[in-house]
């Protein structure tokens, strides 16, 4: 019985040594480590770094956070998540089997959003690029972001 006990303590404290963390480096040097088991949801939204999950909610100036890094356990995707599903036609981009409830936002790449409007038709939706000047840009429907340069 001691036995059994000493082999879950040992797996207990193995299992804390390979946690997954999140972290956070700050403009001063310091750091903050985020556990991945929290499920941390990183935002950008306009000068801000929010970072939500049902156990906290932190919130920096963009500026404040210089990278992000990982330590600890091994990495892996087990069913990687597809970018945004969409297509370019012309001079828009057209989304495909888009809900009402679906988050769809245009960033510059200093992090300013766009201010854009879809025209949806079903269960899709159009985004007329000429509502937008040449340029790179970063896409985020749903919280997945891809990138996409306008001619």
């Amino acid at each position: 019985m001691l036995f059994a006990i000493s082999l879950l303590m040992a797996y207990a404290a193995s299992q804390r040594a390979v946690a997954q963390t999140l972290v956070l480096h700050h403009a001063d040097g310091t750091t903050t480590d985020v556990e991945l088991y929290t499920q941390p949801r990183v935002q950008f939204q306009g000068d801000r770094v929010l970072i939500n999950s049902p156990v906290l909610d932190m919130n920096y100036p963009k500026d404040d956070i210089l990278r992000f890094t990982y330590k600890g356990g091994q990495l892996g995707i087990s069913s990687p998540k597809a970018e945004a599903d969409y297509t370019p036609e012309d001079d828009r981009l057209v989304f495909h089997n888009i809900k009402a409830t679906d988050e769809v936002a245009v960033y510059k790449p200093n992090g300013i959003r766009v201010p854009i409007r879809l025209i949806v038709s079903g269960t899709d939706a159009t985004l007329p690029l000429s509502q937008i000047p040449q340029g790179v840009y970063l896409l985020s429907v749903n919280g997945r972001t891809s990138k996409f340069t306008k001619p």
